[in-house]
Parts: C-alpha cells; sequence; structure tokens
C-alpha cells in the first residue's frame, strides 16, 4: 500500500475506507479529521439539491498554501487539545 500512497498522506481504497499516514500521528489524525469535515460539508451541500459553484483554482492555490504554512503547528494544538479532553474525561485510557 505504501507503493500506492507515492509519499501521499491519503489513500481512499474503495469499499474499505481510508487510510491516513503522516510523520507524527497528530499529523495524520488532523489530516483525517478535515477530511471528514470536508465530506461531511460535501454531503451537506449536495443534500439541498442546488447547483454547487466551484471554488476557482486561485483560492484553492491561496488557502493550500496558507494551510501548509500553519499545518504542523494546527496540528500539535489540535491533538493536545483531544488528549486534554480525554485525560479529563475518560482518563482509564492510559491503563
Amino acid at each position: 500500500m505504501a507503493a500506492q500512497m507515492d509519499g501521499k498522506p491519503i489513500l481512499m481504497l474503495a469499499s474499505h475506507g481510508i487510510l491516513v499516514s503522516g510523520p507524527t500521528v497528530a499529523d495524520a489524525f488532523n489530516d483525517l479529521y478535515y477530511l471528514e469535515r470536508a465530506a461531511m460539508f460535501q454531503v451537506h451541500a449536495k443534500s439541498t439539491g442546488g447547483k454547487l459553484r466551484r471554488i476557482g483554482d486561485n483560492v484553492r492555490a491561496r488557502v493550500m498554501g496558507q494551510m501548509e504554512e500553519e499545518r504542523r503547528a494546527v496540528a500539535d494544538r489540535h491533538f493536545k487539545a483531544l488528549r486534554r479532553i480525554l485525560d479529563r474525561e475518560e482518563p482509564g485510557y492510559r491503563m
């Protein structure tokens, strides 16, 4: 499967789900989280039955650049925040 991923962090498997990899667990989790959120918004948008507008290439490129600049810092903060919630609400997971 690593060959199929060819250095990309996400692989979608037909009828099986998604594989996500990254240099850290936080990075992989963050990619999976935002992929799931994007899919959710797409499903909601399509469920309206209205015609969807495409986002221009220039906007997509700009946002992608902004996300890449902050990706590691955001992933680390996001994962640490989730661990604090888990530590508070389900401390037994560490055993």
